[in-house]
This record gives C-alpha cells, sequence and structure tokens, in this order.
C-alpha cells in the first residue's frame, strides 16, 4: 500500500514524536520497494538488505529534516538511490557502471526477494532480472512507487525522454522474456 503524501506527512510527526508506529508504516508501504531499488544498484541481496535497514534508520533519524509538500515518494527514492552509489562508492566496485553505457551484468540468482507470480513460466522476479538495472529501476519507481515519469527523471536527474525511452524498452524486453518463458531470452 502506497502513502499518500498527507499519510507520510502523518508519519513523519510520529516519528518527531518518538512514536515508532509511524517509522513501522513507512517501513510496510516502502520497504520492499526500496529493497528492490537497492538491489537494482549494489548487485548483493545481503548489501541491499543492510542498505535498506540503513535507509530507515537514516529516516528515523533525520525526519525532522522532511519538508512536507516536496513529494515523499521522490524524497525516499532519490534518498535510497544515494545511499546505494555511496556504498558502491565507499565499496569501490570497480565492476558497477552507473552509466548509461552499463553492460548488463546478471543479479545473483539466489536472491532473497522473491515475487512467486509465475507468468509465461518464469516469475515475476526473474522477467525483472532481465532487465539492465537502470531499467529495474525505472520500472521500480514507475510501478512499484507509483512515480510519474517526470518524478523519476527529476528523482535520477535524467531528461524526461530518456526515462520514458527506457521504460518502453524495458517493457519490451520483459514481454518478449515471458512470451519465450525463459530468463535467457
Amino acid at each position: 500500500m502506497i502513502l499518500t503524501d498527507i499519510e507520510f506527512d502523518l508519519c513523519i510527526q510520529r516519528i518527531l514524536d518518538k512514536d515508532k508506529n509511524g517509522l513501522k508504516e513507512i517501513y510496510d508501504a516502502y520497504g520492499r520497494l526500496v529493497y528492490q531499488q537497492m538491489l537494482s544498484v549494489v548487485k548483493n541481496p545481503q548489501d541491499a538488505e543492510d542498505l535498506t535497514s540503513e535507509l530507515f534508520l537514516r529516516l528515523w533519524e533525520t525526519a525532522a529534516q522532511y519538508r512536507s509538500g516536496t513529494g515523499h515518494k521522490r524524497y525516499i527514492t532519490v534518498m535510497s538511490r544515494n545511499m546505494a552509489i555511496d556504498f558502491l562508492r565507499k565499496r569501490k566496485h570497480e565492476s558497477y557502471s552507473l552509466d548509461d553505457d552499463e553492460v548488463y551484468r546478471e543479479e545473483q540468482a539466489d536472491s532473497t526477494l522473491t515475487d512467486d507470480t509465475v507468468i509465461g513460466g518464469i516469475t515475476f522476479e526473474q522477467a525483472l532480472n532481465t532487465l539492465r538495472p537502470d531499467e529495474k529501476e525505472i520500472v521500480n519507481m514507475h510501478l512499484g512507487f507509483e512515480m510519474t515519469f517526470q518524478e523519476i527523471s527529476d528523482a535520477m536527474g535524467r531528461p524526461l525522454g530518456t526515462v520514458t525511452w527506457k521504460y518502453r524498452q524495458a517493457l519490451e524486453k520483459l514481454k518478449t522474456t515471458v512470451k519465450e518463458g525463459s530468463i535467457y531470452g
């Protein structure tokens, strides 16, 4: 369940009042989506889990910095993306490029996050794993966080045309993958 801006603002206020239920509601709404976004960048399930936990701890600690009316979905996705990129920089994972020209590297098959919905003989998670990381991130933001393409463009710092093109490209790949019923197509 995605929170409205008003619901998110109320949760932040509860956090500021030291009510942990405010953070729990935000986690329940966005924990899985944040994890998926982290995983699409860092490629390692354990690192993605650690970063997800760290994000929610940071949200607890920095709740006073959030400004109501600025768009909570963008706030969370930008925070997630920045944390993941900072993590990669700290660890000097030279094998991961964050450029548009990134060469697709297959994600680990033992991901702890699975979506058991079977489509065309494969799970939805397997189909998503056939996408390049930037494509997967855009699909996650649009479908998971219900962000508009303009919000995604702003959050990623990429032109709107690039975001919509990559989204359409990702959908075509997903259709092909599901049609073939294989994660290798």
